[in-house]
């Protein structure tokens, strides 16, 4: 049903809620397999379960996600403007894995390197990261997010350049900067960034020698 459809008619969400639950594992397979076959068209019903605060029907939502592999991308950038910070958790973490399928979402996962939740501006840095030198046109925003508040962001953000490697020369400075983080595994990473940017960074020497 479209997203018009289950407005008019609220019972189709509560009845397929109740197959992808339901204690009849062939009931339940039936289900899934319809909605992963549905790919694009399921995408309706899967928004609204995920609405419903219920955490054993979200594991099965991103379960059907992730089967429907590449194809979910477009749900998975819009529910990383779910209210519930468990459903913008999960969305992010389905997307690390798709790269680089990722390459042209950039902009939705530089905006979710801001997330109020440090878990999903972590992954969101980790899902760039898995991106390789194709994130290169993020750097500006991970060089940023090198100064979260939260350790768990910064570490990820730090990788992401390093994985970026020599297009990341930008931002070498920053990576300067982190090399005094008072976290061990923000500096630790600070220094693989930089290796990895290599002879650009070359202004870091002296640093990473006191290092």
């Amino acid at each position: 049903p479209t997203e018009s459809g289950l407005s008019r008619s609220p019972g189709l969400v509560i009845d397929w809620e109740s197959r992808l639950l339901a204690k009849d594992t062939k009931v339940r397979a039936t289900a899934e397999a319809t909605l992963v076959q549905g790919a694009r068209r399921s995408f309706p019903l899967l928004r609204r379960f995920l609405d419903s605060g219920n955490e054993s029907l979200d594991r099965e939502t991103f379960r059907i996600i992730q089967r429907i592999g590449p194809s979910a991308i477009p749900l998975l950038v819009d529910l990383l403007e779910h209210d519930q910070a468990s459903v913008r958790r999960g969305a992010v973490n389905e997307l690390i894995d798709h790269a680089p399928h990722t390459e042209r979402i950039q902009p939705a996962l530089r905006r979710a390197l801001s997330d109020k939740d440090w878990v999903v501006a972590g992954d969101a840095a980790r899902a760039l990261g898995a991106l390789g030198n194709r994130a290169s046109p993020s750097v500006g925003a991970l060089v940023k997010t090198l100064a979260h508040r939260d350790p768990y962001v910064r570490v990820y953000a730090a990788e992401a350049l390093a994985s970026i490697g020599p297009k990341a020369a930008g931002a070498t400075h920053a990576l300067v900067e982190a090399l005094s983080d008072p976290v061990p595994g923000v500096r630790w990473a600070a220094c693989e960034g930089l290796g990895s940017i290599g002879p650009a960074a070359h202004t870091a020497v002296p640093q990473l020698i006191e290092a």
